[in-house]
């Protein structure tokens, strides 16, 4: 039996054929999903800490799952069902034989890729939150209680499970669809839920339209095989286990290089500051601490100089009168005073014959290097002319 099934198309779903795995039909040629008896793949609820998760969930799901049926758990299969809003907080698990479950796996592989997954038959219902559905196909009852739970079965057992489930998370309506089922009528009937038997009709009592396959089912594919994808991994894991160890050796060989390199640097430095210090102490501090060494011998550079300029500044005036004497020796006069003053230089008061002798003086000093300003000259009646140079000492040094 080959049925249409939409999605809801205004959450942009893709319609899937339905293709019952126990009939003998063909596959259809497009893309489908394929329904096993619910019977043999059901729900089971477990009470499993929040704080549990990944593998050590699945662990102690399937403990808790031998000891509530008691035997061995060889030859079961299950897997966590993250439907709806569970994620991986989820507290249902969906078990099936492991045999069976893989001859449905070896039925749908003809199949290929327009197989989009093998689920049990009441995970085929719409479902939606505070909603029920309720199919009846002759003496078989097929259920979906809100997104994360259902079943299938005939209809005293589904009553029983009708019961129990009201009891815990009662739904506000119920999607009444497929064949009669007297007891299952008489039981909703006592109740006070809004009873539809079409999707139109949910919308009158708040209800969110029913969506198919659009809660995380095709994330229960009883063709796949969880423990085979897991050994394929730890299997690619392996495969990449010596380049992954051979490039954490290289990571590992590099920075063993980096930290040798680094402390040769550190102690090469510390030999160039320690050799610079031993010549520090023998050429320009020889006490005090050093401490900066760029620093420190700025500063010592920077007094030598203004020390040197300072003694040039003092031999200036005895260079001046050295050259200015050897002048005034080769002249006709008398020297009176020779004073230093910084503004005007070396002044000497000195006498002469006239201003010509005056002139010549002049000429000879600027001649020996020598920059002399005649500051005052005076006529002395019977005694020549008194007169007072400035001097000083020009560029070009000349005669020594």
């Amino acid at each position: 039996m080959t049925l249409v099934l939409n999605r809801k198309k205004s959450a942009g779903a893709t319609p899937f054929k339905i293709h019952d795995l126990t009939s003998n039909e063909d596959f259809p040629g497009e893309p489908f999903v394929a329904l096993v008896p619910g019977t043999a793949a059901p729900l089971v609820r477990l009470a499993l800490p929040q704080a549990l998760k990944g593998q050590a969930r699945e662990r102690v799901a399937m403990r808790q799952l031998r000891d509530a049926y008691g035997g061995s758990d060889d030859g079961l299969d299950l897997r966590p069902a993250r439907l709806g809003r569970a994620g991986d907080g989820w507290q249902q698990v969906l078990v099936t034989d492991a045999d069976e479950r893989r001859g449905w796996a070896r039925a749908v592989a003809p199949a290929g890729a327009l197989c989009q997954a093998v689920l049990p038959d009441y995970l085929a219902l719409p479902a939606a939150l505070n909603l029920w559905v309720i199919e009846a196909r002759g003496a078989q009852i097929r259920a979906r209680l809100g997104p994360e739970d259902g079943f299938s079965g005939e209809a005293d057992l589904a009553l029983a499970l009708l019961k129990e489930a009201a009891l815990t998370e009662p739904p506000r309506a119920v999607l009444r669809l497929g064949d009669g089922a007297p007891a299952i009528d008489a039981f909703l009937a006592t109740k006070d839920w809004a009873l539809c038997h079409n999707v139109q009709e949910l919308a009158d009592h708040d209800i969110a339209p029913p969506q198919t396959f659009g809660q995380g089912e095709p994330g229960l594919d009883l063709a796949r095989d969880p423990g085979a994808e897991r050994a394929e991994m730890r299997r690619t894991l392996n495969r990449l286990r010596l380049p992954a160890g051979l490039a954490v050796l290289g990571l590992l060989a590099w920075s063993v290089a980096t930290v040798i390199e680094t402390r040769d640097l550190r102690d090469q430095s510390l030999a160039y500051r320690k050799n610079a210090e031993r010549i520090l102490r023998d050429v320009m501090i020889p006490t005090g601490p050093i401490l900066d060494i760029r620093a420190q011998v700025s500063q010592r550079i920077d007094r030598a100089r203004t020390a040197r300029s300072e003694g040039d500044a003092e031999a200036r005036p005895l260079d001046m009168l050295r050259r200015a004497g050897a002048v005034l020796a080769d002249h006709d006069g008398t020297i009176t005073r020779v004073s230093y003053q910084p503004g005007a230089g070396l002044v000497i008061d000195l006498q002469l014959e006239d201003f010509a002798a005056l002139d010549a003086l002049v000429a000879a000093l600027r001649t020996a290097g020598v920059e002399p300003r005649v500051a005052q000259s005076v006529t002395r009646e019977g005694a020549g002319i008194e007169a007072v140079l400035a001097m000083a000492v020009t560029q070009n040094r000349g005669r020594q």
